[in-house]
């Protein structure tokens, strides 16, 4: 399983991807705005969306792919690895 991490602090990039692989998942982060989301996100299964640091352009971006790809999109209130890892373990088991 893959997921995206969109939003976020930068300097907990590491924390997000270690929280995801122990769940047997695969993450890519973006907390800072990117050039184009749309080639930048690759496959995967779970877009997180970090609503506390996120930009409302980025926000609507990762919507607007979530719902042309058929992904599940789910909005984390805060973006800590706590708040990550409670969605981790209520989506993926």
């Amino acid at each position: 399983m893959s997921a995206i991490i969109i939003g976020g602090n930068e300097c907990m990039g590491r924390k997000y991807v270690d929280v995801c692989r122990r769940y047997a998942c695969e993450a890519k982060v973006f907390a800072l705005k990117t050039g184009n989301l749309t080639q930048r996100l690759g496959q995967a299964d779970l877009i997180f969306l970090c609503m506390d640091t996120v930009s409302h352009t980025m926000a609507q971006n990762a919507a607007r792919e979530a719902r042309r790809r058929g992904l599940k999109l789910i909005r984390l209130p805060k973006g800590s690895a706590a708040a990550l890892e409670q969605a981790l373990r209520r989506h993926v088991g």
